[in-house]
Order: C-alpha cells, then sequence, then structure tokens
C-alpha cells in the first residue's frame, strides 16, 4: 500500500467517514496467541498473515495493536531497525487483508504491569522535558515508519498511560493534559498528515479525578474509552447484570458529549462464555445506540504463551473470542453478527438529537481548599441519571458547557441535575438563564453547602440543617414512594418562599418543589436522589425512574416523543437512529432473562419476547410514519 491509495478517514457527527462514506470500525485488540507481548522480538509473519486473513474473512475491519516502546526504542533516541521493519510489515499485512490499523503508540502499561524502556528509569513523562522529547521522537518514528504501508484509521498515543505512573499523571491538570496531548497529537500529524489522534483509557477518564479527561481532550479527534464490569465504582452487581452492559453505553454518552468515541476495548472478566457472549451483544450494541464511532473487543484470541504478563496474571490468557485451538466461542458469533449489523443495515445511522440533557456541573478545586472542599464524590450521580433516563424511555444526551435554551441548536426542552455537590455561581446563573428561556430543570441537591442552587432559581431557602436521618429518609409523589438511604452528615432543611411543596420529608419540611422562573419552571429535590442508588441492587428495589417520568409527563415533555418508539418495560432500552430520512429503532434488552413487552411506535403496537440480553431492530422513513 501507497500513501496515494490510502484511505482517508474523517468524522462527521462524531462518526468515522472513509472516503468520505459512513464507516464503523469493528474488530480486535490482538496480541499473537503464541507470543503474546513478546512479538516484535519473536517475530512471526506467517502467523499473523494467518490471523488477519481469518479476521477478515469473518467479516471485521480493524486491527488494534501495541507499539512497546522499551523493543522500539533501546536506547535513547535510538531505534531499532529490525523492530521497525517488523512494524511496516505488520501495517503491510494488514493492509493485504483490507484490515485499518490502530496502533497504541508508548505502550509501557499492559495487564496491570509495565514494559519500561530501562533507560527511562522512573522519569516523569510528563513534566520532565528531556521525556517529553524522547515521546515527540518516538510518535513521530513511528508514524512515519506507518504512514506510507498501512491503512491506518487512527493514532492512539499511549494505552492508558495514565497508570504507567499514576501520582505523576494525577497531578496534572486541565491545562497540562492539554498540553501533552497537543504536543504529541501534533507530532504524529506532522510525520502522518491528515492522521486522526485519540488517547485511550478505562472508564476512570469519566469517574475518575484525574484530568485525562473527554472534556478537556480539544487537541485530540477523538477519544478511547473502555468499561469492564468488575472495574466500577458503580456497584455492578454481575456481568449479567443490567447495569453491566449499560456501562459502556454510558461512557459513550459521556464522552461523545465533549468528542467523538471509540470504543477500542470491550469484553468482560469473571464469567463463563454463555455469559460473556450475552455480555457482548448487548453491550456492543448499547455502545453503537449511544453514538460510539467503533466496537474493538478484548480480545481476538486466548494465549499459549506463559510470559510476562501472563505470568503474573495467568486469567488474562483467557479473554479471547477464539480458543488457544483457533474454534470460536459464542461471543464470537454474537459479535460477527453484531458487526454485520454495524457496517451493513446501520451503517451511517446515528443518534437524534435527544429533548433531554443531563448537565453535570463542572468544578475543580483551585489549590488546596481545606475544609471547604467539598466532600465525597459524585461520580456515581451521572451513571444513575442516565439508568433513570433509560427505564424511563425518556431519550437522553449529556451536556457540554452552559445550558443552551430550549429550541435553540442544542437545547433541550428538559436538564437533570442529578446529585448535586458544588455549583459556582456561574453554573447557578447559567441554570437560571435556561430555565427563564422556557427550559424545565430537574435539580437533586448533594451537600449542604455547596450543592444548594439558590433561591432565586428555586424558591426554597436553608433554615438550617439535621443530623437525624430519619426526618428526611422519604417522601411520596403522584403516588410512588421513594425511600431515601441517607449518608450520615448534615442534611439541609429547606422552607419554600416562592415554590410550590410537592413533596414532603417526614418531618413536614419541602422534598421535592417547583418553582416558576421567567418562562420555564424549576423542580428541586434534597436529596442526592440518583447518588443513594450507588448500592448493589438498590436500582431494582423501587420504581425510581417514576420521579423522572412524572415531572416530564407534568410538564407535557410526552409531546417531545410523539412517533419516537417505546416500550413497557424499564429494563429494555430503545434508541431511535436517523439517516437522513431513514429511522431505526434499536431496542436492547439489558435483563438477563426473557423480556415478554410491547414496542410502541408511531405505526402501531408489535408484541415482543425478547431472549437474554437480545436485539430487535425496526425500521421506517419519516414520510411513512408522517402518513400513518
Amino acid at each position: 500500500m501507497s500513501p496515494s491509495t490510502a484511505h482517508r478517514y474523517t468524522l462527521v457527527d462524531s462518526g468515522f467517514h472513509r472516503d468520505g462514506e459512513p464507516y464503523f470500525s469493528v474488530g480486535f485488540n490482538y496480541h499473537p496467541s503464541s507470543t503474546g507481548c513478546d512479538y516484535w522480538r519473536d517475530w512471526d509473519a506467517e502467523r499473523l498473515d494467518t490471523d488477519f486473513a481469518r479476521m477478515a474473512e469473518l467479516g471485521f475491519n480493524t486491527v488494534r495493536f501495541f507499539v512497546f516502546w522499551a523493543d522500539f526504542e533501546p536506547e535513547p533516541g535510538v531505534y531499532d531497525p529490525v523492530a521497525t521493519e517488523r512494524l511496516r510489515e505488520f501495517g503491510a499485512l494488514a493492509a493485504r487483508h483490507g484490515l485499518q490499523c490502530l496502533p497504541s503508540l508508548l505502550t509501557i502499561w499492559m495487564n496491570g504491569q509495565r514494559f519500561d524502556p530501562p533507560w527511562r528509569a522512573g522519569r516523569d513523562l510528563w513534566h520532565d522535558p528531556e521525556m517529553t522529547e524522547r515521546q515527540l521522537g518516538f510518535v513521530r518514528h513511528v508514524a512515519k515508519a506507518l504512514g506510507g504501508v498501512a491503512d491506518v484509521l487512527a493514532y492512539d498515543l499511549g494505552d492508558e498511560v495514565i497508570h504507567v505512573d499514576q501520582a505523576a499523571s494525577g497531578a496534572l491538570g486541565p491545562d497540562g493534559v492539554r498540553r501533552w496531548w497537543g504536543l504529541l497529537a501534533e507530532a504524529v500529524r506532522e510525520a502522518h498528515p491528515g492522521a486522526l489522534v485519540l488517547q485511550a483509557n478505562e472508564a476512570s477518564a469519566v469517574t475518575g479525578a484525574h484530568a485525562f479527561r473527554p472534556e478537556h481532550a480539544d487537541p485530540l479527534d477523538l477519544v478511547g474509552l473502555h468499561g469492564f464490569p468488575v472495574w466500577t465504582p458503580f456497584h455492578i452487581e454481575s456481568v449479567a447484570a443490567p447495569k453491566a452492559t449499560a456501562l459502556v453505553p454510558y461512557l459513550v454518552r459521556r464522552g461523545r458529549a465533549h468528542r467523538p468515541v471509540l470504543v477500542d476495548e470491550l469484553g468482560s472478566y469473571g464469567c463463563d462464555e454463555d455469559t460473556a457472549r450475552d455480555y457482548l451483544r448487548a453491550a456492543a450494541h448499547g455502545a453503537l445506540a449511544a453514538g460510539a464511532c467503533g466496537v474493538i473487543v478484548w480480545c481476538w484470541q486466548d494465549f499459549t504463551t506463559e510470559a510476562k504478563p501472563y505470568a503474573l496474571r495467568p486469567n488474562e490468557r483467557f479473554v479471547g473470542l477464539l480458543r488457544a485451538d483457533g474454534t470460536p466461542k459464542p461471543a464470537m458469533a454474537a459479535f460477527r453478527e453484531f458487526a454485520g449489523r454495524a457496517t451493513g443495515e446501520l451503517a451511517g445511522f446515528r443518534p437524534l438529537p435527544a429533548p433531554v440533557g443531563v448537565h453535570l456541573p463542572e468544578h475543580r478545586e483551585d489549590g488546596d481548599a481545606g475544609y471547604l472542599a467539598s466532600g465525597g464524590s459524585a461520580a456515581a450521580a451521572g451513571f444513575y441519571a442516565a439508568q433513570l433516563l433509560q427505564r424511563a424511555h425518556l431519550p437522553y444526551e449529556f451536556t457540554a458547557g452552559p445550558p443552551v435554551a430550549p429550541g435553540a441548536p442544542g437545547g433541550h426542552r428538559m436538564l437533570v441535575c442529578p446529585s448535586v455537590r458544588h455549583i459556582t455561581l456561574d453554573g447557578q446563573r447559567a441554570l437560571a438563564e435556561y430555565v427563564a428561556a422556557g427550559g424545565v430543570l430537574l435539580y437533586t441537591g448533594g451537600d449542604l453547602l455547596h450543592g444548594f442552587g439558590g433561591e432565586e432559581l428555586f424558591g426554597v431557602r436553608i433554615t438550617d440543617f439535621t443530623l437525624r436521618a430519619e426526618d428526611a429518609d422519604s417522601f411520596t409523589w403522584q403516588g410512588t414512594r421513594y425511600p431515601l438511604a441517607r449518608e450520615a452528615g448534615q442534611l439541609p432543611v429547606l422552607a419554600a418562599t416562592t415554590a410550590t411543596v410537592l413533596a414532603v420529608f417526614p418531618d413536614g419540611s419541602p422534598a421535592l418543589t417547583r418553582n416558576r422562573h421567567g418562562d420555564g419552571v424549576a423542580y428541586h429535590l434534597n436529596a442526592p436522589f440518583e447518588q443513594q442508588l450507588n448500592a448493589p441492587h438498590r436500582l431494582d428495589e423501587q420504581p425510581w425512574h417514576r420521579l423522572y417520568a412524572d415531572v416530564a409527563a407534568a410538564e407535557g415533555l410526552a409531546g417531545e416523543l410523539v412517533g419516537r418508539p417505546t416500550v413497557d418495560s424499564p429494563e429494555v432500552e430503545v434508541t431511535v437512529l436517523g439517516r437522513g430520512d431513514e429511522r431505526r429503532a434499536l431496542v436492547v434488552n439489558h435483563a438477563p432473562r426473557a423480556v415478554r413487552t410491547t414496542l410502541h411506535h408511531g405505526l402501531g403496537a408489535e408484541p415482543l419476547e425478547l431472549g437474554p440480553k437480545a436485539v430487535h431492530l425496526i425500521g421506517w422513513t419519516r414520510r411513512r410514519e408522517a402518513d400513518a
């Protein structure tokens, strides 16, 4: 392959285009089974050729691989010519079989261990100027080597590289992260003009406290996100649990508010082959519905090698979709079905604008706030808000930046601010402007002092606090009782000024209120409603989603959803995708059991019987919908 025959990849509406046509990336993370991470030193081109031929034959188009820094730069500034030639051969072999390459540069961290260039000697990747120069030189070298022979989808600056030194990466603020990403991305683009650049991290890019987050990724073209059910702060009960297959779609929606998202690691640990199959089917389709531009599975084949890192973590050898003998596991059939759908009948379909937005007020302490710092973590609030909206069948997306007025491009008819622990004065004013312009706001508080949204907007004021959790441990509204699991600490006690009290706590103080502000309304719930759901099985204990559904119904939001499909079961997700005048409803059963439900849409009602983690698809055109 020459530069003139390589495809050109761009991003349109957060999705890949190849040579101007919509394109979905679907494939595998790859180390050869027999050599694992040693493949640049223990080279077997025939094995690569065989594996790539089979990937293409099975209907996949992308191979993600890892450029171990230690193998390519044995001494500072000296690049191994044999390894470099093997890299070029790797790219050419993939291109021979029509596979796009997704190289992960600066590979040091892998399966919980470090493959470090000895000469780095523990030096800081982000603060040491000499290490910065070495990184810039290395990414230029790799991009130049691959650019002329491989069909490169995008370059990953470094897979989960933040874990090489968590103290150093965690000390970097947003500006420092942007600078590092910007320097390396520009170096790649200099060596390979027109190339797309990302950097991939696990779920902490959304749930953690470090600054390697999608909202800071403007120097990148897109971000890579990984989500595995066994490693989350969200008390996911099992790989088969509904929350498990909703995790990656949640991460995609969070990231896509800021940058296109490629799910470049998707898989499961700690389960049998049938559970892994069902998980992959529902999670992959959920990621597509959420707007991912590709899904890359971890990983191609089980490993026969026992070398590092598998000697220390031997169970890492058994997460392939092929067994070591080459026979497919049940998950392979599920992934092939997904690949055919994503690159075939759903090619070019993207999520439609949603009427509901989830707004997470951004806040980062400027220095050490001492005893005034907001306590605790609000990481779970966004996840559980997403689960409630999904269960209420309210189409939603996450916001980026200040809220936009309803009716304006990017605006939302309703906005949810879940379990807010800290909001700034600018944040309060932005919400007030949104409501005054006609928006519907549901705001749930998560902190006595720093999470209160203000009397002017909500028509309530704090009169005191209490330590008696039983004073505010439940409320009832619209016939549904909501028992609250309150954290120990100071609970705010409110009084209404201009707001209408809709529900009260056992002590008689306002729980849920509604206040008219300008042309809109602001609902205030005096409890971290979403955050308190973060416990095993708690999401299933009550119909929590009715709160969201009842607010939407009370404000006439149902009118926004006329013609959009919905179902009776809260564990079944329905997402409408569009391509021009065409529409597709992607129905995903997140439950680990069969579900009988009815799909209601503009053309009628359709009884459905969905198997565990099953997927159903219907299609129509806007003209047909209007005629109906």
